[in-house]
């Protein structure tokens, strides 16, 4: 599991190098807040597509070669980026780059290959410590590397970091991770009949369970997509903050993430369950995105922002892990992609309305949408019955 969190770190770290300067990169061609964040969300077009396909071939090939070739992948995606001045080689970029990114599922795979049902959301928790990580790190190197002022923003060399980080990534995953899953049950799985996308999403569709959860992901992922694609426009917008500040903020959120996630998850499970905890998280998210939507001086934008990082720390492992019970041994990274890939539909939705209702509705308007709409997922998990293997309070 330290390999696999010091992979999964670094591969979020050049992630994060360009989130504060992405919205910005889109501006600097031509584009208006409608077009920023739609091609900000072809990330997740990608990830929506490939996501099942890197699952599925994780549990044929195994986790090792899947995590190497799109580690590389996203490096060479990541170069594209840097020496991008159009709004077509952006768009390529991206999309290249969200195919490579849907490998999480692979990486949520072998965390569930490697721990117990009671170990499971710690286990989660670990791979989000790894993401909150990212985030600390990736957004301040990105934000110092492009500046301040958004007119003079560097955006060629935090994309080549980010390439480089990445890289490095890889080399670590050929050298140094384990296979998690041993010959014999890969022959196992490559032995079984492939079933096509339709009847795959048919049957794992047909658990009650699994929709209620995969649904409550789906809105909440597209919620936190409404306010992750438009908060750098809306913070210059608002209080003038540039690549730098905006990185700072970021990197305020990450710290939390990895305090939760990489810590207290664990004992927090044990405690209350990932149920509750998945509520309790809803629950925060709702609060954090009205709260921003009245914001008018700093230091309630800090506060909220705090708000949403401990939502989005508690229910990314919670979830993961309650769905991961839902899948039997040999189907995990396949219910993990499907998973996946409409957590990723999610954040191809958002990005579809935020820009648009930013530049049409007013500055709060994404925010209070955000609200509303996660409003559902609270209540589905409220009505869930609790899995007869996943740990409950």
């Amino acid at each position: 599991m330290p390999i696999l969190f010091a992979i999964t770190f670094m591969d979020l770290v050049g992630f994060g190098l360009l989130l504060p300067l992405l919205p910005f990169y889109v501006q600097r061609v031509g584009a208006g807040p409608e077009i920023i964040t739609l091609v900000l969300g072809l990330y997740s077009v990608g990830q929506f597509v490939a996501a099942p396909l890197w699952g599925r071939l994780s549990d044929s090939f195994g986790r090792k070669p899947v995590l190497a070739l799109t580690s590389m992948g996203l490096a060479v995606s990541y170069v594209m980026l840097a020496y991008s001045d159009t709004l077509t080689l952006l768009i390529i970029s991206r999309l290249f780059g969200g195919v490579m990114a849907g490998n999480i599922a692979a990486a949520q795979a072998y965390i569930s290959d490697i721990t117990t049902a009671e170990t499971r959301a710690k286990g989660m928790g670990v791979i989000g410590a790894a993401f909150g990580l990212g985030i600390i790190f990736g957004p301040a190197i990105g934000g110092v590397l492009g500046g301040h002022d958004v007119a003079t923003a560097d955006f060629t060399s935090p994309a080549l970091a980010a390439a480089a980080i990445t890289l490095v990534a890889a080399v670590c995953v050929v050298l140094f991770l384990k296979e998690s899953l041993l010959p014999a049950q890969r022959a196992t799985l490559r032995a079984q009949p492939k079933l096509p996308l339709a009847e795959r999403l048919r049957v794992t569709f047909g658990r009650r369970t699994l929709v209620m959860l995969v649904a409550a992901s789906f809105l909440t992922l597209t919620a936190w997509a409404l306010f992750e694609t438009v908060i750098g426009l809306w913070a210059n917008a608002v209080f003038e903050y540039g690549p730098a500040q905006i990185g700072y903020l970021l990197t305020l959120m990450g710290v939390i993430s990895v305090i939760v996630q990489g810590g207290a998850m664990g004992a927090l499970t044990r405690r209350f369950g990932e149920r509750t905890l998945a509520r309790t998280a809803v629950a925060l998210l709702i609060i954090g995105y009205i709260a921003l939507a009245m914001v008018s001086q700093e230091t309630p934008l800090w506060l909220a922002c705090t708000v949403l990082a401990f939502g989005s720390a508690l229910f990314n492992p919670s979830l993961s892990s309650m769905i991961s019970f839902e899948a039997g041994e040999y189907e995990r990274g396949a219910v993990l992609g499907v998973y996946q890939g409409a957590t990723a539909l999610g954040r191809v939705v958002g990005p579809a309305f935020s820009g648009l209702a930013f530049a049409r509705l007013g500055q709060p308007a994404p925010f209070i949408l955000a609200g509303v709409l996660i409003a559902p997922a609270l209540l589905l998990l409220l009505l869930l019955r609790p899995s007869p293997v996943a740990k409950t309070p």
